[in-house]
């Protein structure tokens, strides 16, 4: 198991600037979100040589991109084309239910494209189950706020573990001081205890933290142009002091 960063842990940040907060957290793994700072777009006038560079550079500093995040909105074959420039995988989310979003990625797949399905929310585990007896892959966006982070976990390790490409856990860095006693630890010690040899991607639980994870993420010029940490709707919390761990 690894750790891992989503760009949405700084979402005017450039891929560089990404991959150098990964790295200096120790984190060997991006997950890229569409739309984004970082720069990579699925638009067709992107250019697959320039994408397959970004790749190149994450890879020079030992960071993998483990999936690129699509909003639903974008189109297969741009979409197929970044991802086999970026060598990862296109994870299916946006405003669609389970179902929606599993045809899509039953269609990339057939097209030869690497995809998996995002899935939240209380329907999880009978959502991946259903998925992965059709073969689709599966991303899960662990929220702490559920309160169900183990039930969840358990099921999903002992039924289908193969199943599991990633997971996204919203509320890791700077914020998970304020996740004590929502399962984390046991999360985390059921993913170690199964052997998962995927990702962990921390991500935020709500742009309100912008600011405690730009601190945390080493990005002294602030969060972003306008922003003010004096601003009472920013919270800015302690950084942990552990490099590399999910708190």
């Amino acid at each position: 198991m690894r750790l891992g960063l989503s760009s949405e842990a700084a979402p005017d940040a450039g891929v560089d600037e990404l991959i150098r907060a990964a790295t200096r957290h120790g984190l060997p793994a991006l997950e890229l979100r569409a739309g984004d700072g970082h720069g990579v777009s699925c638009d067709r006038a992107a250019v697959p040589h320039a994408i397959a560079d970004v790749a190149a550079r994450a890879a020079a500093a030992g960071i993998g991109i483990v999936g690129y995040r699509c909003t639903g909105a974008e189109d297969d074959a741009a979409l197929a084309t970044l991802a086999t420039a970026l060598r990862t995988t296109v994870i299916v989310d946006g405003d669609d239910d389970a179902e929606a979003r599993a045809t899509r990625a039953a269609r990339l797949l057939a097209a030869g494209t690497d995809a998996a399905v995002l899935l939240r929310g209380g329907t999880v585990v009978d959502d991946a189950r259903r998925l992965s007896r059709e073969g689709i892959s599966v991303v899960w966006e662990a929220n702490p706020a559920d309160a169900t982070l183990g039930g969840v976990a358990r099921a999903l390790l002992e039924e289908f573990p193969a199943a599991l490409h990633h997971v996204s856990f919203l509320g890791g860095g700077p914020e998970t001081v304020m996740h004590e006693g929502r399962g984390i630890g046991e999360l985390m010690g059921r993913l170690a205890l199964a052997g998962f040899g995927g990702t962990v991607v921390l991500a935020p639980s709500s742009p309100r933290y912008r600011v405690a994870w730009s601190t945390w993420l080493g990005r002294h010029g602030g969060s972003g142009c306008g922003s003010k940490v004096s601003d009472r709707s920013l919270i800015a919390l302690s950084a942990p002091s552990a490099a590399g761990s999910a708190s």
